[in-house]
């Protein structure tokens, strides 16, 4: 079954295009706790000044969206999916925004910075016993990102960083944020790294700022002259 299982693999990545669009697409991805958003963030703003590029920030499961706020619901624990419909929905959402968002201003020739895309679904997939040709299957339609940037942080210290933003906020862990689950989703983007395009990995640790220059010298080298 496993050998079944690669076979369809690497038949459904002969299908994955990279984005050909006017504007560059970029995904920062990470676990849960490890600053992916406040470097999407960051990001966006330093291609805008000083590089002059018009940026738009963006995030997945997307804020305005049905789908995504169907699916916050179920992060937070408010009502319950099966781990597959739930990547479908992520996947109906990821649709959802390239119509409404990401794909309009590529055409534009803006550059889009998301934190989170594709590439998450197929690692929290994995991470939840999801055949990866499945999760694949699904995405292999979307464009696939000119740059994904994986920042790496331990999952302890993802999980510290969780508890001392949910004490500020009062909030509770959400669905993914368990070590086990972590665990398995840093294992799984290893995996993926060998066979996807595209996916650089960044150190996590240190101040904003330290995380934000390794993020930016990744950029200038694959996509900036």
């Amino acid at each position: 079954m496993r050998k079944l299982e690669d076979r369809l693999f690497d038949e459904i990545l002969t299908l994955i295009k990279v984005n050909q669009g006017s504007g560059k697409l970029i995904n920062i991805d990470a676990l849960d706790g490890a600053g992916n958003s406040t470097q999407a963030k960051l990001l966006a703003d330093y291609l805008w000044s000083p590089r002059g590029i018009a940026t738009v920030l963006t995030r997945e499961p997307t804020d305005e969206g049905e789908y995504g706020k169907a699916i916050r619901r179920v992060l937070q624990k408010e009502r319950t999916l099966l781990p597959l419909p739930l990547q479908q929905l992520f996947c109906v959402d990821r649709g959802d925004h390239l119509d409404r968002q990401i794909l309009p201003a590529l055409e534009r020739g803006d550059w889009v910075v998301t934190a989170r895309y594709a590439l998450s679904t197929l690692a929290f997939g994995i991470a939840n016993d999801i055949p990866a040709w499945l999760l694949l299957g699904m995405n292999a339609y979307y464009p696939w990102p000119n740059l994904n940037i994986v920042l790496i942080l331990p999952v302890e210290e993802c999980l510290r960083r969780i508890d001392a933003r949910n004490r500020r906020r009062s909030d509770q862990r959400e669905l993914f944020e368990t070590q086990a689950v972590l665990m398995r989703t840093l294992v799984a983007y290893q995996q993926l790294a060998k066979k996807l395009p595209n996916i650089v990995f960044v150190d996590g640790a240190g101040t904003e700022e330290e995380v934000a220059v390794r993020v930016r010298n990744v950029v200038e080298k694959k996509l900036l002259p």
